[in-house]
C-alpha cells in the first residue's frame, strides 16, 4: 500500500475512535494544570523513569505514596549523598520499576543536574523560557536518562502549547507503525508520518499520539481487518 494510502487509512481509523471515545481527550487536557505545580519538573522526571520500559512502573514509584514521599526533591535534599543513594535505590527496588538500580542513578543524577541549576524554581524557569519546542527539548535532554521520547512526553502530559504537534514515539505507536507494514530510520521521519497522518484526521499530533497510546488494541485491531 502506497505511504499515502496508508496515512488516509490510518487517519480514517483515528476519527472513528475519536468519536468512540468522546470526551476522552478533552479530558486529559486538564492536564495542563499541572505545570502550575512548584515541583512539576521533578514530578515528571521520576513518571519518566517509572513508566520507562513498562508502564506499570507508576503504580509502585508514582502511585504508592510511601515510595513517591521519599524521593521527592525536598525529602531528597535534606539526606547527605551516601543516603541519598541509598534511598534513592531501596524505593526503585520497592517499586518494581523496570531496571531499577539505573532508573535509580539517573534520578540521582537528575537530582545533581537540578541542584547545579539553582533548584526546582529555577530549573522550572529555564525550562519554561526557553524558546520553543526545540529548545525545551535541549533542556529536558541534559537530564540523565532523558531522551528524545521523554523530552517530548513530560511535556506533551500537561499538553504544553509548544508540544501538540508533537509525536512521542514508543513500544506501543511503534507497534501501529509495524502493523501498517512502516519503519523509520530517523525518529524525526517517524514523527512527521504521524503528524501527517494528525492533519489527515482533523486532529492535532498530541490527540493522536494519546489516541494511539491509550487505544492500541483498537488501532490494531482496525488495522488488521484490511
Amino acid at each position: 500500500m502506497p505511504y499515502r494510502e496508508k496515512v488516509t487509512r490510518l487517519a480514517t481509523i483515528a476519527k472513528n475512535i475519536n468519536e468512540q471515545h468522546s470526551g476522552y481527550l478533552d479530558l486529559l487536557k486538564k492536564g495542563y494544570s499541572e505545570i502550575k505545580r512548584d515541583d512539576f519538573l521533578w514530578h515528571f522526571l521520576l513518571q519518566s523513569f517509572s513508566t520507562m520500559g513498562r508502564s506499570s512502573g507508576w503504580k509502585g514509584l508514582i502511585g504508592n505514596k510511601d515510595n513517591y514521599n521519599q524521593v521527592t526533591f525536598d525529602a531528597l535534599s535534606r539526606l547527605s549523598n551516601e543516603e541519598r543513594e541509598i534511598v534513592v535505590k531501596s524505593v526503585c527496588r520497592a517499586a518494581k520499576i523496570r531496571m531499577p538500580d539505573r532508573k535509580a542513578d539517573f534520578i540521582l543524577g537528575c537530582f545533581n543536574v537540578v541542584t547545579g541549576m539553582g533548584g526546582l524554581k529555577v530549573a522550572k524557569q529555564n525550562l519554561l523560557s526557553a524558546n520553543g519546542r526545540e529548545d525545551k527539548m535541549k533542556f529536558l535532554q541534559q537530564f540523565p536518562g532523558i531522551g528524545p521520547k521523554y523530552a517530548r512526553n513530560i511535556m506533551m502530559d500537561v499538553y504544553h502549547e509548544d508540544f501538540r504537534d508533537s509525536i512521542a514515539i514508543d513500544v506501543r505507536i511503534k507497534a501501529i507503525s509495524e502493523a501498517l507494514g512502516l519503519k523509520f530510520k530517523k525518529y524525526q521521519e517517524h514523527e512527521e508520518f504521524f503528524l501527517d497522518v494528525a492533519t489527515a484526521a482533523g486532529l492535532n499530533g498530541w490527540e493522536l499520539d494519546r489516541l494511539m497510546y491509550n487505544f492500541r488494541d483498537d488501532f490494531e485491531r482496525e488495522i488488521s481487518k484490511a
